[in-house]
């Protein structure tokens, strides 16, 4: 799973193995709306994300409001959390719902009791491809599996590059300060 697909040819025995795990993984990932591969080009409910004030084609809130922090319940096609219009449900149409349960798949990595067991790497395995998926969802410029995996790898050059940036930053700073220190030795 780790390696890129092209994920508008995907084998459907593929895309259906990769979907059940990520109902093992987060059970509100079983609505139509977050199947995988999503693909904003092919007639599906939007090309482009909802925003969490607005309604879906059928009419639904985007957002549904909580009660706080803890969720009391499930709801079909929404995920619960934390985002711009606080605690409550994100329809999966809203890149939001993608955040929240991002931050929740953070926060609930499996701590397998005995790591070396296959189940356990195997659970674990499968927490992390579905964290990669939902991440890259989070970030996606549109609701498409393909576009959050081009968006995410820009975002990590993004970061790699400001990194690179700021040690050269630094590289020079000490080479400056050597430098003023050797001269004023002399």
């Amino acid at each position: 799973m780790r390696s890129q697909h092209n994920h508008r040819h995907l084998n459907s025995a593929k895309a259906d193995e990769i979907n059940q795990m990520m109902v093992l993984v987060a059970a509100e990932l079983a609505s139509p709306y977050a199947k995988y591969p999503l693909i904003a080009s092919n007639g599906g409910e939007s090309k482009m994300w909802v925003a969490p004030e607005g309604k879906t084609a059928k009419g639904e809130p985007c957002f549904i409001q909580g009660p706080g922090k803890y969720q009391p319940s499930m709801k079909d096609d929404y995920i619960y959390g934390s985002g711009p219009l606080g605690f409550g449900w994100y329809q999966l149409l809203t890149r939001d719902s993608y955040h929240a349960l991002h931050r929740r798949l953070l926060s609930s990595a499996p701590v397998p009791c005995c790591a070396f067991s296959k189940a356990a790497r195997q659970e674990l395995s499968d927490h992390e491809d579905v964290s990669a998926i939902v991440y890259n969802r989070s970030v996606a410029s549109a609701p498409d599996d393909e576009q959050g995996a081009k968006d995410a790898i820009n975002i990590a050059k993004g970061t790699a590059q400001k990194a690179y940036n700021w040690t050269q930053n630094e590289q020079l700073v000490v080479g400056a300060v050597s430098t003023g220190v050797t001269l004023a030795s002399n």
